[in-house]
């Protein structure tokens, strides 16, 4: 058993969470305070998707474009192979314009991460000029999904994020979206 004074201090404050209120408990701990929505992508199922991304890939970087062919191909949805891209492979999106929306694809998958990321995916085959990254983790999972704007004039952070919010943002940032 540790002594000293960094034991006691570590031994006191577990015993002080033992005596929060379970709210304070999920503030302090991150978990978002509802019942996840989605059910997460398995992680062997995103190791074999980073593997055939890495097919694709042009060095570090995956084209959007070839990720949404090879995901029709495979008859998955593409949101499943970015979720892949930071939690599989040291891969990312090759940039596609100067505003980049960063998109939680870890925990947030519980609660509608992947379906911000496919309705990203459609804006930009629509037209809107920016850049996916998905990340694993903006820290403000107790506010999932979670999603990062990151454009010339700043850092603009969407949490709880919708498809509504999102495209809010973007449209502010790179005008009206088709």
């Amino acid at each position: 058993y540790p002594t000293g004074g960094y034991a006691r201090a570590k031994v006191r404050s577990r015993f002080a969470l033992a005596f929060i209120s379970p709210s304070l408990y999920k503030r302090i701990m991150k978990i978002p305070t509802r019942s996840p929505t989605h059910a997460d992508i398995e992680m062997s199922r995103l190791a074999a998707m980073g593997l055939e991304l890495e097919d694709i890939a042009d060095g570090d970087e995956v084209e959007l474009a070839k990720l949404v062919e090879l995901a029709e191909d495979r008859g998955r949805p593409a949101s499943h192979y970015l979720a892949a891209i930071p939690l599989a492979t040291e891969l990312r999106v090759a940039p596609s314009g100067k505003l980049v929306v960063k998109v939680c694809a870890g925990t947030c998958q519980r609660y509608g991460a992947l379906d911000l990321l496919e309705h990203l995916v459609r804006r930009i085959e629509g037209g809107a000029r920016c850049s996916i990254a998905p990340v694993a983790c903006l820290d403000r999972c107790d506010q999932a999904p979670a999603c990062e704007v990151h454009g010339e004039h700043g850092r603009l952070v969407l949490a709880p994020a919708t498809a509504a919010a999102l495209d809010e943002a973007l449209a502010a940032t790179l005008g009206p979206l088709a």
